[in-house]
């Protein structure tokens, strides 16, 4: 594929970015017209905003040919959104980016460089790799988007240090194979997570996050009860997916911790009354081993209790983990299973739309 004649389409979301939309579409379309060769297309989705958005995108519609305006009549969220772009673009590669801007579109092209060069199927800006960079994004927000990307880093497939930002590069049949049902931003976890079932690979590219003034302010001028609703949200959306790349993570480690703390009690008290046993053989055995037991569980009742309680929810703890990990990979097989079907499906239909 040569990125200086690729067939490009170029998506975005927007949602109530009146102030903004109308100077950032005509920066994506010059930096696009920078090279002739390229074919592309660029689609924005409203998505049900409540101010003059879609107005301004049929303003450029009307204006621009090769620019796609779609809209949708109430807000479903950012996933529904590319969703919908994703259903009727024409190009071979797609980049998707965001409505602010927060990338220059100056990394269209670097992505779609970095799926040629590395050879992969999905292409990532990340501010969170070396290379990368957070500008003018408040601090509170800076901290917890750099922790969820950071925790689920650790439960991802892939290598990558940014997991949640929308702004990428696909190739058109990556996204075509993929069956996506999210409507919100967990849109971009799901991606990786079912392009990982189908082998599809990724790679990461440094990029500079970059906070315009005016989101900046408005992040800022939020009621504190918002924000953290906000981000009480995003939390239990970063948990959750996070507990989907991996599911029996969560418990694996605890179950190991259990049943080496229950094993090492046992091993304490099991020593503890051989010696009692053995002070005892004196009166017999059967004798010895009552006494030696009697003295050991009078003594240290409650060790007893935790002991029991460690290796009985450990080992509890582990078979459920056995059971998770089982569930997910008949749950990869499945979806495997019935992506191929549908596939096949598809290319009967194709075939007898040609004949």
């Amino acid at each position: 594929m040569d990125t200086n004649c690729v067939d490009l389409s170029v998506v975005i979301a927007a949602y109530n970015e009146a102030t903004v939309i109308d100077a950032n579409i005509g920066r994506v379309i010059r930096e696009l017209d920078k090279r002739p060769n390229v074919r592309w297309e660029l689609i924005v989705v409203n998505d049900g905003s409540q101010d003059q958005t879609g107005e301004l995108i049929n303003v450029w519609a009307k204006r621009d040919t090769r620019l796609r305006a779609l809209h949708h009549r109430r807000n479903f969220g950012q996933g529904r959104a590319l969703r919908t772009a994703f259903s009727v673009v024409k190009g071979d590669v797609i980049v998707t980016l965001d409505a602010d801007l927060s990338y220059a579109p100056e990394y269209i092209f670097r992505l779609v460089e970095s799926l040629v060069d590395s050879d992969t199927d999905i292409a990532l800006a990340s501010a969170y790799m070396k290379g990368g960079s957070v500008r003018n994004v408040p601090l509170s927000r800076a901290f917890m988007s750099r922790l969820a990307n950071l925790y689920l880093a650790k439960l991802s497939h892939y290598d990558i240090a940014t997991s949640t930002c929308v702004v990428r590069a696909y190739r058109r049949e990556c996204i075509d194979l993929l069956v996506l049902t999210s409507d919100g931003m967990e849109l971009q976890l799901e991606i990786l997570m079912k392009a990982y079932m189908l082998g599809f690979r990724v790679s990461e590219i440094p990029a500079d996050l970059v906070w315009l003034n005016t989101k900046a302010t408005r992040a800022n001028s939020a009621s504190p009860r918002v924000s953290k609703m906000r981000i009480s949200r995003s939390m239990r959306l970063y948990l959750l997916m996070g507990w989907l790349f991996k599911p029996a993570s969560f418990f694996i480690g605890l179950a190991l911790v259990l049943i080496v703390l229950g094993c090492h009690m046992a091993v304490i008290l099991l020593y503890m009354i051989a010696n009692s046993v053995l002070s005892h053989m004196s009166e017999g055995f059967i004798v010895a081993l009552s006494v030696g037991l009697r003295e050991v569980f009078t003594g240290f009742t409650y060790s007893f209790v935790f002991c029991g309680a460690f290796l009985l929810i450990g080992i509890q703890l582990l078979a459920f983990s056995l059971l998770l990990m089982q569930n997910k990979f008949y749950f990869d097989e499945l979806y495997k299973l019935g992506h191929m079907q549908l596939w096949h499906r598809q290319r009967g239909g194709d075939a007898g739309q040609s004949t």
